[in-house]
């Protein structure tokens, strides 16, 4: 467990979270894009009709007091990480503009850092069986999971 490779103590709180992926049964990509409208109000309102499937995103998470660390494993089993981040937003800024396997995961570190002032976070994802590239929303999952990994473990009061 990846706690346990980082000294972490083994009294820590590790809480299970899971992150479904999606699929757009009506209105792809409309319920994002309908934000164009505040610049153009000509474009119609957007309607998006989603599902949640049964595949998705497994993930152990526990509270850091200064680093993002993260691993992760893919629906082939292919492993990633763990990687380790300072908690500073410069440093998380910089990762979320990278071709980094974590940028999603540093992009949300990042906005809840400077919005919330939060300390570190540790992530295990250890089980995925959401393909990624096949319109699920893996993307959008793995920001889900990394914002409601936060909320839990630092009760910030996020709906």
């Amino acid at each position: 467990e990846i706690w346990r490779l980082q000294g972490m103590p083994s009294s820590r709180r590790v809480l299970e979270v899971f992150v479904p992926g999606r699929i757009c049964l009506m209105g792809e990509h409309s319920d994002w894009a309908g934000a164009y409208r505040r610049f153009n109000k000509d474009i119609i309102p957007g309607m998006c009709l989603v599902s949640g499937t049964n595949q998705g995103i497994y993930a152990r998470v526990s509270a850091h007091p200064s680093k993002l660390i993260v691993s992760s494993v893919d629906h082939k089993g292919n492993k990633f990480g763990p990687e380790e981040l300072s908690m500073d937003p410069e440093e998380l800024m910089r990762v979320a503009n990278s071709d980094s396997h974590f940028a999603y995961v540093a992009g949300v570190a990042y906005q809840v850092s400077v919005r919330y002032h939060v300390q570190g976070l540790i992530i295990d994802n250890y089980k995925m069986d959401l393909p990624l590239q096949k319109g699920l929303s893996s993307s959008a999952a793995v920001c889900v999971l990394t914002a409601r990994a936060f909320n839990r473990i630092y009760d910030l009061k996020l709906s």
